[in-house]
């Protein structure tokens, strides 16, 4: 998927996404007439579509790091980390990040 594409897709998920948190927080107001923050399902929203969107580009780091060290990225040390970060720097950024999510 070249870089135009991926963008693309990753701006149509955020924008879904946000569009369905919208409707999901105006349905729970409406259902319990409870008033939330607004925007904080629109947020959520756009991060699971953007995540969604750019799945791929998580397991293709995933698969980096078990092919180096032949574990899981959650066991890894600091020395193992550094070993793949010297290897695949992009992949460790991506990896860092979808774990911070979690």
């Amino acid at each position: 998927m070249n870089k135009n594409d991926r963008i693309k897709k990753t701006i149509t998920q955020g924008a879904l996404g946000g569009l369905a948190g919208f409707i999901a927080e105006r349905g729970l107001e409406a259902a319990t007439g409870i008033d939330f923050v607004n925007g904080v399902m629109e947020i959520a929203g756009a991060t699971l579509g953007i995540m969604n969107a750019n799945r791929d580009l998580i397991q293709m780091a995933y698969n980096s790091v078990v092919k180096v060290t032949g574990k899981e990225p959650k066991d890894l040390t600091n020395q193992e980390w550094d070993q793949v970060r010297e290897k695949y720097p992009k992949a460790v950024e991506y990896l860092e990040r979808a774990l911070a999510l979690q």
